[in-house]
């Protein structure tokens, strides 16, 4: 239980530097301080909710085409996701293929920096 709930952590926090990161004709989350917090937390509840349950169908149908492409469709399985996020989310809005495809990949290396941050400095203690 502490570790997913480390992983919405680091997921809503990517959220949130990515919308400074990238132009908000790229990526938008409603709000300011708290709110847009509150947002982004909602945003990565969605996205871990979608990720547990509708990756796994998608990644098993596309299998072959993963293989093909040695597993750069992936990429294209994130963007998928996150357009799915952004049609639950009516706070939170991307633009454009490219910027689901951008977005989903800097949240996802964000995302891994900062957990292996956070569970490399909970192991210590």
């Amino acid at each position: 239980m502490k570790n997913k709930l480390i992983r919405i952590i680091t997921l809503t926090l990517a959220i949130i530097l990515v919308t400074y990161i990238f132009p908000d004709k790229m990526i938008y989350l409603k709000g300011e301080g708290t709110e847009k917090l509150f947002y982004a937390f909602i945003t990565a509840v969605v996205l871990a909710l979608v990720n547990l349950i509708v990756r796994p169908i998608v990644k098993v149908l596309t299998i072959p085409i993963n293989i093909l492409t040695l597993g750069l469709f992936s990429l294209i399985i994130n963007a998928a996701m996150l357009w799915i996020v952004d049609y639950f989310v009516k706070e939170f809005s991307v633009f454009g293929f490219w910027g689901y495809f951008l977005v989903a990949l800097a949240i996802s290396i964000i995302n891994s920096i900062l957990y292996s941050v956070l569970i490399k400095n909970n192991r210590k203690e």
